[in-house]
């Protein structure tokens, strides 16, 4: 009973709290955004949750991409090094390299992530072939500091992100400087916690023309409350929620569940979706006609498994995107020492 009181007010919170965050969202803006991109770099742990444990400290060094306040290294171990690649409708050729380090209280952590569209094939603007070869790439640099307050744990990162889309004469590579932030609370138990976090907070600094003027656009700047909820029942099961309000897109809630099997051995689900698709989902089932197919979410869920070892981790995760798009596959492999 205790349990169900607790997923009630969870829920309650996180539903009553939505309206509230169209006033940061302004339907003007939507799409507004630059340098999107930063938000696919993730593991296959963090996507197997679809996004959803900000809330819940992890070993998974990816964990900055949601909240830099939750990274952890083993007990007894002070260096993680992983490596995560992904394939599917959006990027062929992704993936992100990392190395955490341990000092005293603090972690630190670098990491470098890298999408590679392909080459395509260059056209004039009469749709003539101009002969060139155009490789477009993104890649994300990042800085993380992590520590422990007495109540609270606390994270930041500092992001560079660039984008080249072709190598005509004048164009350039552009580039954009970001901060995230995190909170973290745990309950004494570690039963349940909460966090607030910050991302993406920033914008670009060098356009992608070399001309008289330098254009600025901010990222996508997304606030994120999330909590997580373990059972006394199930002890092993763990359920996660988020709820994120970017700047210039839709409000999503993000649903998780992670269970651990035996000693080793990572069950994940996670489920995906904005707040106006689930209005529009709750309609069709009141409703004799078919809503809009458009949806703002690429993802809908997705499933996944881990293997956590004292010196190493294996994770897998596969998405199911919406409207026919196809499926992604995370892959992740991590040393800790």
């Amino acid at each position: 009973m205790h349990f169900f009181k607790l997923f009630f007010f969870f829920a309650l919170f996180f539903g009553l709290i939505t309206p509230f965050s169209y006033s940061f969202f302004e339907k003007n803006e939507a799409g507004l955004e630059v340098f999107s991109f930063s938000r696919t770099f993730q593991s296959p742990r963090n996507m197997s949750l679809e996004r959803s444990a900000g809330a819940l400290p992890s070993t998974d060094p990816s964990i900055v991409q949601l909240n830099p306040a939750g990274l952890e290294i083993g007990e007894g171990k002070k260096n993680a090094v992983s490596v995560y690649w992904q394939t599917g409708a959006w990027a062929d050729n992704q993936g992100i390299i990392s190395y955490s380090r341990k000092l005293n209280a603090m972690t630190l952590q670098a990491s470098y992530g890298w999408i590679r569209y392909g080459d395509i094939d260059g056209y004039d603007e009469f749709g003539n072939p101009t002969g060139q070869i155009h490789s477009p790439q993104s890649q994300l640099f990042t800085l993380t500091s992590s520590f422990p307050l007495t109540h609270f744990r606390f994270g930041s990162t500092v992001k560079l992100a660039t984008d080249k889309l072709s190598g005509e004469v004048g164009d350039r590579t552009a580039i954009a400087l970001a901060f995230d932030w995190g909170f973290s609370w745990l309950s004494t138990s570690t039963r349940y916690g909460f966090a607030l976090t910050a991302r993406d907070f920033g914008s670009m600094i060098r356009d992608y023309v070399d001309d008289s003027s330098n254009d600025s656009y901010a990222m996508a700047q997304t606030i994120s409350i999330a909590a997580f909820l373990r059972p006394r029942t199930i002890p092993r099961l763990s359920l996660l929620m988020e709820n994120s309000f970017p700047r210039y897109s839709q409000p999503t809630v993000s649903l998780g569940a992670e269970y651990i099997l035996g000693k080793y051995i990572f069950l994940r689900a996670g489920f995906n979706r904005t707040w106006l698709d689930l209005s529009r989902d709750a309609k069709e089932l009141f409703a004799s006609n078919s809503r809009p197919s458009e949806s703002y979410e690429s993802r809908l869920f997705s499933v996944g498994a881990g293997f956590l070892h004292e010196i190493f981790s294996l994770d897998y995760s596969f998405s199911y995107l919406t409207q026919g798009l196809g499926l992604e596959h995370r892959f992740g492999l991590s040393f800790y020492f």
